[in-house]
């Protein structure tokens, strides 16, 4: 069997990321924003359970269908059999394909038509129900947040480094938490949206990179919408501005519903982004919290990986890998593509469980522990009578665990 030793792969990592004039992108998904945890602290002794302050897919999917299941059995019905055909691997239902799938229907439906059992005043109360769920959830109280969460360590390891290049953040999350924590590390942020009164998307800047500011501001792109963006109708016609957080979600958008090309734009603006940047000459992709489970964000990655040898991507996930899952197959064919998972990785295109060379010692804890849980041993000692503190389990794709690799780093200055 062969083995990647963990500190090789994190010096690596913090090499990369020391990097001042490469490409340097980040994907940040549903995973960032589930690490932050809000469960009670325990009594002595006792480990500390886990509440994510904003559910990850799964448990948006949960209240989603509550929330439709309200509105009646028919609406309940229709909700199972679009889960059903929602096309999503592995049978898991996901409440973006969901909407995806509702938004679809309602486009295709003709005057006294039903799919899925409802017409389209139906249809249409589903996707607003849909959206008003997700934009609760993904925008809690003020009161609710802790005083530090993860994306703070985020933003202060960003406000050390010294660049000569733009950073970008793409996220698929709708939620304002890296929002916050870059603003109180004050950071200067360009998300698209210009203009000091009511903030509007301003697509064409993205295509010019003399619009854009230099590598002092970091870029931040919404792929999939936020709960402070809205659709107002002005002299001008429909535009896209920012503000308060929303109760509507009306700009929550997973997909590309070419139903208003007001709401179309900020999707495909950023979607063209992402692909120009992976396609930089020596651009590094990091994905964290992101489960490759978006179909249109993923052929923009593996075409990029494909068409360009010199762009690289280290997805850094958070569940354990199998060597006959499909993204670890993918990299195996794909020697650009790194997955860095709990219990093994694919460096190099090559599969691979993970044993240190050499076991941490004082001199390596402060910066290995964040990255390698070189305690998480087997119960048993391993046939071959291997050591076993040369064994355990990468902590990296976990967000919280990552930011804190990030601050174990220093400053760069």
């Amino acid at each position: 069997m062969r083995t990647h030793d963990p500190r090789q792969i994190a010096e690596d990592l913090r090499n990369h990321l020391a990097t001042h004039d490469r490409r340097l992108l980040f994907l940040f998904g549903a995973g960032t924003s589930c690490a932050v945890n809000v469960a009670a602290e325990p009594d002595a002794g006792v480990r500390k359970p886990f509440v994510p302050l904003i559910p990850g897919i799964a448990g948006l999917t949960e209240v989603c269908a509550g929330a439709v299941a309200e509105l009646g059995a028919d609406e309940a019905k229709a909700w199972e059999l679009l889960a059903r055909g929602s096309g999503v691997a592995g049978g898991a239902k996901n409440v973006e394909a969901i909407l995806s799938s509702v938004r679809m229907k309602i486009d295709a439906i003709g005057v006294d038509e039903t799919l899925v059992g409802l017409d389209r005043d139906a249809l249409m109360s589903v996707e607003a129900r849909i959206c008003r769920s997700i934009a609760r959830v993904v925008n809690p109280p003020e009161d609710a947040i802790p005083s530090r969460v993860p994306h703070d360590a985020f933003a202060s390891w960003v406000r050390r480094a010294v660049r000569t290049v733009p950073l970008e953040i793409f996220t698929t999350n709708y939620d304002v938490l890296i929002e916050r924590a870059l603003e109180a590390s004050r950071l200067p942020v360009f998300d698209g949206f210009v203009g000091a009164h009511r903030p509007f998307f301003f697509s064409d800047c993205l295509d010019d990179e003399s619009q854009l500011p230099g590598p002092h501001s970091v870029r931040l792109w919404k792929l999939h919408g936020s709960v402070n963006w809205r659709l107002e109708d002005g002299s001008g016609g429909k535009r896209i501005v920012r503000g308060a957080p929303s109760e509507t979600g009306e700009l929550i958008l997973p997909s590309n519903r070419k139903y208003d090309e007001s709401r179309k734009q900020p999707y495909v603006a950023f979607m063209d982004r992402l692909s120009r940047r992976l396609n930089d000459d020596h651009a590094l992709l990091i994905t964290c919290g992101y489960n490759f489970g978006d179909d249109h964000v993923d052929a923009i990655i593996y075409s990029a990986l494909d068409s360009r040898p010199s762009t690289n991507v280290i997805a850094l996930h958070y569940g354990d890998l199998q060597a006959d899952s499909p993204l670890a197959v993918t990299a195996i064919g794909s020697p650009n593509l790194t997955v860095i998972g709990p219990n093994a990785g694919v460096v190099s295109g090559e599969w691979g469980e993970w044993r240190l060379a050499v076991p941490v010692d004082e001199r390596t804890a402060s910066f290995m522990d964040h990255a390698f849980d070189s305690n998480a041993m087997p119960e048993e000692a391993p046939s071959d009578g291997e050591s076993l503190d040369l064994r355990g389990r990468m902590r990296l794709g976990d967000f919280k665990w990552f930011c804190r690799f990030l601050e174990a780093m220093g400053s760069d200055r």
